[in-house]
């Protein structure tokens, strides 16, 4: 087999160079592929001269292709599945055109070529699978009409000022991806979430240049104070469906990024250029310092034109968050839901009113407030399932911590609403309203209890037993004696000083409309 191997490697070796000898004819040397060319799996190729895939020509490489000049594909260039293949453009003398009027299928591709900044002119199509790496030289396809595919499951290593993409790169696939591209040598990633559509398609493009000519960055909605005058990105739904739950991500840099921005990092924000109303709407923003990136909080209604904007310095940004933790909850239990209200922004917020619409299958019992600073003064107001707290001054960086107590009323889903707002305009109104859903479980007696004192079944626990307004329960053991007989049960009963085996229950209660029932059945109590 290693005999095998360096035969396969000397003959590429030999085809490429009688190829190149032959079109050369006195002019430029190049290597043609007019038919099949394979090369195997631990072959290295190397093309120093221009290789030319024809229209008949099928390339398939599972091995090393070195390529050191031009490359073209009229025909077809694949590779098998998996991860076999290398494709590695490395230049020797100056730039490296990458064309053809055909789409190659490239597998770990290497961009590395020092002799230009835009080292490599990219007019063809190329897509990328496996994992490709940036090390020198843009890739230039902005001006040239080429494209840039990553393919579902695809990665990249390294991109960076001297190694990224100027020009259009698309991804296909449901997964989160970064957009190695740039312009005018500065690389400046824009990012997506991963959408739900497998074989969605999304195509991004960096613009360092001002977007005032072809999106007037004076028409603007209220709230967003200054657009970016600097750099812009495309983000264009190619293919899929328009709702895939994606959230994009923008970053900046000091070196291209205005000073404007830079200066007030924490109220960054995302603005998209709405094509109806031909202004710049504000879609908030999540802003990570620690990478310079901000991301919009709720996922696009739409593509189109991106940038980074900067919020009124009069504005609020309140936020308002409620959770009942996920509680398992039984038709009479008293459970616990907690609303957390912040303002985020940097200044007080005026006349704050927060409002609680309590499901219908809930009672409100009673509250607790707390306040990061301790200086919130609040009135609340409880009309119904409605509850309203009115703040006068909410003051910049508070949080006020409510916390309701409520009582689970007949069984069946729950869903509760909250929001907040105030005098001032919001920065940032996508957090204003918070919704929790829950679910109250209908009555129930289990017939098994395991008293090991795990922490788990150890008591004969009647879930919901809240729900009526008195009972009596009485337990016998298989011989009809008396183990217990209590009234207003407390779910305490763990079988203590007695054998293991089967018990028997009968549980009187009384609804609140004053009817009485009976519950019989039996109990199963193991013991190890």
């Amino acid at each position: 087999m290693r005999q095998r191997g360096q035969f396969l490697l000397r003959e590429s070796f030999f085809l490429l160079t009688v190829l190149a000898m032959v079109s050369g004819a006195g002019v430029s040397a190049q290597t043609v592929n007019k038919g099949t060319m394979s090369i195997k799996r631990g072959t290295v190729v190397s093309s120093n001269f221009d290789l030319n895939n024809t229209e008949t020509g099928k390339l398939l490489n599972d091995g090393d292709l070195y390529l050191y000049a031009h490359f073209n594909n009229d025909g077809e260039v694949t590779f098998s599945q998996g991860d076999e293949g290398n494709t590695r453009f490395v230049g020797k003398n100056g730039v490296q055109d990458i064309s053809g009027s055909q789409i190659s299928n490239l597998n770990n591709v290497l961009f590395e070529n020092p002799n230009h900044q835009n080292a490599f002119h990219l007019s063809g199509d190329i897509s990328i699978s496996g994992v490709s790496r940036f090390v020198d030289g843009v890739v230039l396809s902005d001006g040239n009409g080429g494209l840039v595919l990553f393919e579902r499951g695809s990665t990249y290593e390294g991109a960076s000022d001297a190694s990224h993409v100027d020009g259009y790169v698309e991804k296909r696939g449901d997964e989160d991806f970064d957009y190695p591209v740039g312009d005018g040598g500065f690389f400046r990633f824009a990012g997506i979430s991963a959408p739900s559509d497998s074989d969605v398609e999304f195509h991004t493009k960096y613009f360092f240049e001002d977007p005032d000519g072809s999106y007037p960055r004076e028409q603007k909605e209220e709230g967003l104070e200054l657009i970016d005058d600097a750099e812009y990105w495309e983000l264009f739904l190619e293919n899929g469906n328009d709702n895939d739950d994606v959230r994009l991500t923008l970053s900046w840099r000091d070196v291209t990024t205005p000073a404007f921005i830079l200066g007030v990092t924490s109220d960054i924000v995302v603005a998209k250029w709405d094509e109806g109303e031909s202004l710049w709407t504000n879609l908030g923003g999540d802003v990570d310092g620690n990478s310079q990136t901000v991301t919009t909080p709720d996922p696009l209604e739409d593509d189109g034109i991106f940038t980074l904007a900067v919020m009124s310095a009069n504005m609020t940004n309140m936020s308002i968050s409620k959770t009942s933790f996920e509680a398992s909850v039984y038709e009479g239990d008293v459970f616990e839901y907690e609303i957390r209200v912040q303002n985020n922004g940097g200044v007080d917020a005026s006349n704050v009113v927060i409002v609680d619409n309590l499901p219908n299958g809930v009672e409100y019992e009673s509250m607790e407030v707390e306040s990061a600073f301790g200086l919130l003064e609040w009135d609340m107001e409880a009309m119904g399932q409605v509850l309203t707290w009115s703040v006068p001054l909410f003051r910049a960086g508070d949080e006020m911590i409510i916390k309701l107590r409520v009582t689970a009323g007949n069984a069946g889903p729950i869903t509760n609403y909250a929001e907040v707002g105030s005098s001032e305009e919001d920065g940032d109104p996508s957090d204003n309203a918070a919704t929790d859903e829950n679910n109250i479980n209908a009555f129930f007696i289990p017939n098994v209890i395991t008293p090991n004192d795990d922490g788990d079944n150890d008591l004969f626990e009647i879930r919901g037993l809240n729900r009526f307004t008195s009972n009596r329960i009485v337990i016998l053991n298989r011989w009809n004696d008396e183990v217990l007989d209590v009234e207003n049960y407390q779910n305490d009963w763990n079988a203590s000083g007695l054998i293991a085996g089967t018990y028997f229950y009968i549980l009187e209660v009384t609804e609140p409309s004053g009817e009485e029932k009976e519950f019989k059945g039996w109990i199963q109590v193991i013991k190890e």
